[in-house]
């Protein structure tokens, strides 16, 4: 599995063997979208598996990176892969549950820029995340929320609340969406009164 752009583009990390990373295809088509919009960022990886994504942004100039995932495997596979890279002093790691991780972010007042998810398909979490942002605001204003899922999941036909859809696209069996959080901070007017 390589690293698709940027510093370490063409380096290889390990994915755990029993996860289904995003396709380099997907991802190279992702960090398109996102542009420069990767640069200076901090960044959530949830359902990180290998840490790719997350790695993939360090590697377009994110500022740093935290990877969560449920599995203690996984976890000590994306620090390896960290390690490999000498991205330790950017990059943090946490054995978690997605949900109950934005839960404890919220709680502690952190925000990030960039969030990535990239759960199991076929369970409906990448739902039951996003569900979860829309309650803890733990995503800066103007930031965003990267999903990946199964291409006929449903998400949300009415809209997520707080934020608006950017992209949704289709790449063989994956389904990649991208939401911005609207922004809450008011606009003044000027002008003669």
């Amino acid at each position: 599995m390589r690293i698709t752009r940027g510093e370490f583009k063409g380096r290889r990390i390990k994915p755990p063997e029993d996860i289904r990373p995003v396709s380099e295809m997907v991802r190279k088509a992702c960090f398109d979208i996102l542009g420069r919009e990767v640069e200076g960022r901090s960044v959530l990886d949830l359902f990180s598996g290998s840490g790719a994504l997350g790695i993939e942004a360090i590697s377009c100039g994110a500022r740093q990176a935290v990877f969560v995932d449920s599995s203690q495997h996984s976890c000590s596979i994306i620090r390896q892969n960290i390690a490999d890279l000498g991205l330790k002093d950017l990059s943090q790691v946490i054995v978690g549950e997605a949900v109950m991780a934005i839960s404890r972010f919220y709680c502690q007042r952190r925000k990030f820029d960039l969030v990535f998810l990239d759960p199991p398909y076929y369970q409906g979490l990448l739902r039951k995340a996003l569900q979860a942002f829309s309650e803890y605001d733990i995503v800066t204003n103007l930031g965003y929320l990267v999903g990946f899922c199964y291409c006929k999941d449903e998400l949300f036909s009415a809209g997520l609340k707080g934020f608006s859809l950017v992209s949704d696209k289709k790449y063989g069996q994956t389904r990649l969406v991208v939401y911005r959080k609207e922004d809450e901070e008011p606009r003044h007017i000027s002008g003669n009164v």
